[in-house]
């Protein structure tokens, strides 16, 4: 055969489908490096990562090119616009680990630019003022986030604690006879010592998890969960309280969410559990959402809608996206505080929301955040600022570990002695005396 003859066959010929031996990963960032450089681009083409019904649900959609090159960063796309109209009732909701179609970071500026914004905002800022409220709650949890006062053992249980007998490595023996870590008379006011063989059993859960790198749902059960129930158990509010869990939850109404932004949703909540005025108050209560159902939440979830939400937690394992979480927060924590606001009386003046703390924990560390509201007197707008954030402690050892306890009790003391109080003033006018 003629050279060039040849030559021009083989220019000509191109792959109509990939080999069979070639299997396509499904991860959204593929691995081409194994290909010729001339079939990278129709390999993509061939993809079946193209075809909607073979479409991976965890990757993120993206609209085309030349959408996302005509498209400002800031405008919200017309489904998110606040001129839009509410979803239909067979619209998905994105709950709490899956992607949506926009990232975090653009959720958030979302969040911000809105004409009743929500924002974060630092502890430390010289650009607001901090709220009275909002500054004693950041003043007590810092304390305990640095170990002050987060222990309440006798004298002589903690001389048993920090012998050399105990199985206690040297650094939490010394960390445990720090003059200003233990303080009986004031820790037990919210609640009682968890035993230290269970703070220890939890340590080595939470470390065995890192080590294998777990999934974020092997440590919100062996390791959140049981932080957050430890800490209920051993609460001296434990009868008035419970712990929500609302990972299949969703924002009910939908357009309670700001912007119809996605409907994402948290971990778990503190609640209160329905007292008597509660129950009384819930006969008079509307149905709400598209379920048709009565809910003093943003959710019409079985699981929480009887028991008001006091507090949220999200949960991410580690090496997730924090700005993820941020955004989780946000649009739950604002969505509640839109629903509250429906319950005030109608025809009276505005009964300002508490502030309200919030967790966020990261494998092992756990962050203390919280929520309040402004009124801006010239707009009468309200602005929604999330305080962030302090370190709370952490499950890599058994001294942190009880920061974290403390830290929970000190929100559950928080829920029963004033949230509690301010919830029945708010739905006061619905007959509960």
């Amino acid at each position: 055969m003629n050279i060039g003859v040849w030559i021009d066959q083989v220019s000509s010929s191109h792959v109509d489908s990939p080999p069979s031996w070639l299997t396509l990963p499904n991860d959204d960032k593929e691995n081409t490096s194994y290909l010729p450089r001339a079939n990278i681009k129709k390999r993509a083409r061939l993809s079946p990562l193209m075809d909607n019904t073979h479409q991976d649900v965890e990757l993120t959609p993206r609209p085309s090119k030349k959408r996302r090159q005509n498209q400002s960063d800031l405008e919200p796309p017309e489904h998110l616009s606040s001129t839009s109209t509410m979803s239909d009732d067979n619209t998905s909701e994105l709950e709490s680990h899956h992607s949506s179609r926009i990232s975090p970071t653009k959720q958030l500026a979302f969040l911000e630019d809105g004409s009743e914004p929500v924002i974060y905002c630092d502890f430390n800022t010289t650009t607001a003022i901090v709220p009275c409220d909002v500054s004693k709650l950041c003043d007590a949890a810092q304390d305990l986030g640095d170990g002050v006062g987060i222990l309440g053992f006798t004298p002589d249980e903690l001389a048993g604690l920090t012998s050399t007998s105990t199985t206690l490595n040297h650094r939490n023996r010394k960390r445990f006879t720090y003059a200003w870590a233990n303080n009986s008379t004031e820790r037990l006011k919210t609640g009682t010592m968890v035993p230290l063989k269970e703070v220890q059993g939890l340590v080595t859960t939470a470390i065995s998890h890192e080590d294998t790198r777990d999934h974020e749902t092997v440590w919100n059960e062996d390791v959140h969960k049981t932080v957050i129930a430890s800490a209920l158990a051993t609460s001296m509010y434990a009868e008035h309280l419970s712990i929500s869990n609302v990972k299949s939850a969703s924002i009910d109404p939908p357009d309670l969410a700001y912007r119809k932004l996605p409907k994402r949703v948290v971990d778990y909540a503190i609640v209160l559990r329905p007292s008597q005025p509660i129950q009384k108050a819930w006969k008079m209560l509307l149905p709400v959402g598209n379920a048709g159902l009565k809910s003093w939440n943003h959710t019409t979830s079985n699981s929480v809608r009887s028991t008001p939400i006091a507090s949220s937690i999200e949960t991410k394992a580690p090496g997730k996206s924090w700005t993820d979480g941020k955004a989780q927060i946000a649009i739950w924590t604002a969505a509640l505080f839109n629903r509250l606001a429906l319950l005030q009386q109608p025809g009276q003046d505005y009964l300002e929301v508490q502030a309200m703390p919030l967790i966020i924990a990261q494998g092992h560390d756990w962050h203390f955040f919280v929520i309040s509201q402004q009124l801006d007197p010239v707009s009468e707008k309200r602005t929604t600022i999330i305080w962030q954030k302090i370190d709370i402690g952490n499950t890599r050892n058994c001294f942190d570990a009880y920061k974290l306890i403390a830290v929970l009790h000190l929100v559950m003391e928080w829920a029963y002695n004033t949230w509690r109080p301010w919830f029945y003033n708010l739905i006061a006018w619905m007959g509960v005396d």
